[in-house]
């Protein structure tokens, strides 16, 4: 049930970030004016009864000294009408009869399309006509059994100042009431002079960024348009097909469950755990720990230097400003697994004529203690896969690659958005959160039968030092040695406290020191356990060693940092055909 809880908010958290690009919309306009000037705007709006616009717009622009042209970008949300999409399309220009450079892009992740009309690498100046033309589909909204024609003529993002205009708009049916406006918001301002299916709009001098708006019903029922169940703001997160957002919707929760499924079958089930009363024989209290949970943690050194000590093997001597590690010449090495003598080698204290003193400014112990260390978590998983206790799963290792692949795409979608369909990560971000699991390196392993059975004595010994004595007694009577021989054990299992409240419990008697902890040294205060305690002083000297050694050899660096941004806006009027343009 834990696994499923994780999942089911990791995957929650993956369907939140697949919302950042919504959160980059913007609607704002930049209304900085322009230099340049229209000195006639004429536009003719021919719509069919399917609901299609025809727009001939033929500008005559006076243009100021090293200019290139002039940009005409179209707002494809209509205001009046949040699901709609007007995008424009078979868009052609001219400048002065004759073809001109045309460059078409969309901009605040495809909400408005612009053209920009002029070439680079040359300037004009002057007065010049430019005759664009488009098509936009779905222009005719339902008005009950009518349509409505609800445009702007001349949008509110021309930055340039209009000295005057003519406007022509013919529909498919007959238009009743027009309603005729100039400026963002406003109701009046303008007189529309009808004639049958068309009428026609004329106006003295706007200032830049001042749309004109019309109203009308026409006689034609409604042929529909384009509309999504989305607002235009989640347009880069589901696209503007219902039926690709549907399939990438289907896919992600595909990936989702594939990804479950896979981390479901790197789990290994528990075996029963008997309690059991001695551990086995033949493995000292690391790989013990490891077999039972797949980790070599902190505390799994020290413990083994305990083990040692309890097997009379070395010494650990507390010193005033550290630890001291002797070898013992009389030790009973026919009780030290592979892996303790491996551990007594690195540490070079195989007799007693050697020691290695441990204090946390000494840089050559930190030095000696950073390799053992780390040769002492390679030793104990290579001992566990040497004696046929751990498989190495290369499939699962094979899929954690897939997961951080599918991670990659999933981010990569969700704010580089480089199809302005953020959906599209979703399938690949479901798989990688549900799929987290086989990156844990404990997925990469698998215990063989030998190995389980092995677990299942482990977890059974482990039992008996964590229970609580109510639920798994312990008689102490007669051996209350079998304590301090079991601290190591109860150290690599991390329930040292919980062993030494037991001894407690049983015998009514506070936990006796480890006699093979010299130096004076008394660690019961910590969390009640001498074993927890060794285990924290013990990791806290040699951390303290191994960070002084990297700071001898740690370079000298420097840095800074700089940066760089800068953003911009469109903007519309109400009704359709938002837009506008300015020169470049």
């Amino acid at each position: 049930m834990k696994r499923l809880a994780l999942a089911i908010v990791g995957s929650l958290g993956v369907i939140a970030l697949m919302f950042i690009p919504a959160l980059g919309f913007s609607s704002g306009a930049d209304t900085t004016p322009e230099y340049a000037t229209i000195t006639d705007y004429k536009a003719t709006f021919d719509v069919d009864a399917d609901g299609t616009l025809s727009a001939h717009e033929k500008l005559t622009v006076d243009l100021p000294f090293g200019r290139h042209g002039i940009f005409r970008f179209f707002d494809v949300a209509d205001a009046s009408d949040p699901k709609a999409r007007l995008e424009p399309y078979d868009i052609q220009v001219t400048r002065d009869g004759q073809p001109d450079g045309i460059d078409i892009s969309t901009k605040e992740r495809g909400r408005y399309v612009v053209v920009r009309i002029g070439r680079a690498e040359s300037t004009i100046d002057g007065s010049h006509v430019y005759d664009i033309t488009y098509k936009v589909d779905g222009v005719l909204s339902d008005k009950g059994s009518q349509s409505q024609f609800y445009w702007n003529l001349i949008p509110s993002g021309w930055r340039m100042p209009i000295k005057q205009s003519e406007l022509q708009v013919n529909l498919p049916g007959s238009a009743g009431p027009v309603k005729c406006a100039i400026g963002v918001g406003a109701n009046t301002g303008c007189e529309a002079s009808a004639d049958g299916n068309s009428y026609r709009v004329s106006t003295s001098e706007l200032p830049p960024n001042t749309p004109v708006t019309v109203q009308s019903t026409v006689d034609v029922a409604p042929p529909g348009r384009v509309s999504l169940p989305w607002g235009i703001r989640f347009d880069p997160v589901f696209g503007r097909s219902i039926i690709a957002a549907g399939f990438f919707g289907l896919l992600a929760l595909v990936g989702g469950l594939v990804g479950f499924i896979l981390a479901w079958r790197t789990r290994e089930p528990e075996p029963p755990f008997p309690l059991q009363y001695a551990p086995p024989d033949g493995l000292g209290p690391a790989q013990a720990a490891y077999l039972f949970t797949e980790r070599v943690d902190a505390d799994a050194y020290p413990a083994t230097l305990l083990d040692l000590a309890s097997k009379g093997v070395i010494t650990l001597d507390k010193t005033d400003n550290g630890w001291e590690i002797t070898g013992k010449d009389d030790g009973d090495w026919s009780r030290v697994d592979d892996v303790g003598a491996s551990v007594v080698g690195q540490l070079g204290v195989q007799d007693g004529s050697s020691g290695l003193r441990i204090q946390g400014n000494d840089k050559d112990a930190g030095q000696l203690l950073q390799t053992a260390r780390s040769d002492f978590q390679s030793s104990v998983k290579s001992w566990s896969r040497k004696h046929g206790f751990m498989d190495i799963k290369h499939f699962v290792m094979l899929a954690g690659l897939l997961v951080i692949g599918g991670g990659v795409i999933a981010i990569a979608a969700f704010v580089w958005n480089p199809f302005a369909m953020s959906l599209l990560g979703l399938p690949f971000g479901l798989f990688a959160v549900n799929a987290i699991p086989v990156l844990d390196s404990r997925s990469h392993t698998m215990r063989t039968q030998a190995g389980r059975d092995l677990w299942s004595r482990i977890g059974g010994f482990r039992r008996v030092l964590a229970t609580p004595s109510s639920v798994a007694r312990f008689d102490f009577s007669g051996r209350k040695e079998l304590y301090t021989a079991y601290i190591p054990w109860a150290v690599a299992f991390g329930c040292a406290a919980e062993w030494a409240n037991k001894y407690r419990s049983e015998t009514g008697e506070e936990p006796p020191n480890p006699g093979y902890v010299g130096g004076g040294y008394y660690g019961g205060g910590y969390y009640g356990s001498p074993g927890s305690a060794f285990a924290n002083d013990f990791n806290a000297e040699v951390g303290s060693a191994i960070s002084s050694y990297e700071a001898s050899i740690a370079p000298q660096s420097s840095g800074g940092d700089s940066g760089f941004g800068g953003g911009g806006g469109f903007g519309g009027g109400f009704g359709g055909g938002g837009g506008g343009g300015g020169s470049w």
